[in-house]
């Protein structure tokens, strides 16, 4: 099963007087669109008492989710994220110093249902309050110590919601180190280390065991393994709002690897599924918000079809 824990959130598009409120959050995004690609999906977040966690709350229930714990704490509002979108391009900035999203109980966390053949993805967003960080690294301690399951960790930076880069660098850095799985951006990784060839940054940050997958946006992915590095082109489209291509692309690649743990042991089923994981965040680029927008699998088929 797939995990998600982490900021579930509304995304508020402001486009001149409009407004339009969607749900949101990387980690909600990752664990809905993955139930596209695969039945075994649980997702855990908190929300506040209020019209916007209850539209929240609506969402997630009617997901077919395998596991679902969301929280509603009446000290806090649920967290927002406003949208501006430039040529369907996106900046964010972000409402959330009394936000719901990184407010977790670790001892809420029932460690028994999580299986050594689970892969436990986590938000980073979490990790700029300190609330959020303790229970990051406690709950990663709780998941090593009692468990063989995989952690996933997707760095997703923020530039608004940390004090400066340095501080951002220190606390990321800690955290991917307890990760199995990770996905960065090129732009992340060279945050991370300085270093503009991503293969020396890669090199810097990861261990031999740890799983990288690299979003290029329209140039396609990375997957990166042990020194070993697959890049796979995808087909350029013209986007519309690119909220949630990141988590769209990321919940492919996770569910595949739910589905079928040992594909990354084979260097043309990588290419094949980084393909096609491309293709899932270049076609979520055509509509706007991050859930609802992803393709189901034979969406996937007909678009490469078309396009050979």
């Amino acid at each position: 099963m797939l995990i998600s824990i982490g900021e579930i959130l509304v995304d508020i598009f402001k486009d001149n007087n409009n407004e339009k409120i969607l749900p949101g959050g990387a980690p909600f995004n990752v664990a809905c669109n993955a139930l596209l690609y695969t039945k075994d999906v649980g997702f855990i977040g908190a929300v506040g008492n209020d019209d916007n966690g209850e539209l929240l709350i609506k969402t997630a229930s009617e997901k077919n989710f395998k596991y679902l714990k969301v929280n509603t704490l009446n000290d806090r509002y649920t967290s927002k994220a406003i949208v501006t979108l430039d040529n369907g391009e996106r900046s964010f900035r972000f409402d959330r110093d009394l936000g719901a999203d990184y407010i977790f109980d670790i001892n809420d966390i029932d460690i028994s249902m999580i299986n050594d053949d689970d892969i436990i993805h986590i938000g980073s967003l979490m990790l700029s309050y300190k609330e959020g960080r303790e229970f990051f690294f406690n709950l990663v301690d709780k998941i090593h110590n009692n468990t063989k399951a995989k952690i996933s960790f997707d760095i997703n930076y923020r530039e608004d919601i940390f004090s400066n880069k340095d501080e951002a660098r220190n606390i990321f850095i800690k955290a991917l180190k307890e990760a199995d799985i990770l996905k960065f951006s090129i732009e992340e990784l060279e945050l991370l280390t300085d270093k503009k060839d991503y293969l020396e940054a890669l090199k810097l940050l990861l261990n031999d065991n740890q799983v990288a997958v690299i979003t290029l946006g329209s140039k396609g992915s990375i997957y990166y393994q042990n020194n070993k590095c697959i890049k796979v082109d995808t087909i350029p489209l013209k986007p519309i709002d690119t909220t949630g291509a990141g988590d769209a692309f990321y919940s492919y690649f996770l569910a595949t690897l739910v589905n079928n743990p040992h594909f990354i042991k084979d260097d043309e089923l990588i290419k094949h599924y980084l393909l096609r994981a491309n293709i899932v965040g270049g076609l979520t680029t055509l509509k706007k918000g991050a859930i609802n927008a992803a393709p189901k699998e034979e969406e996937i088929d007909e678009f490469i079809k078309n396009n050979r």
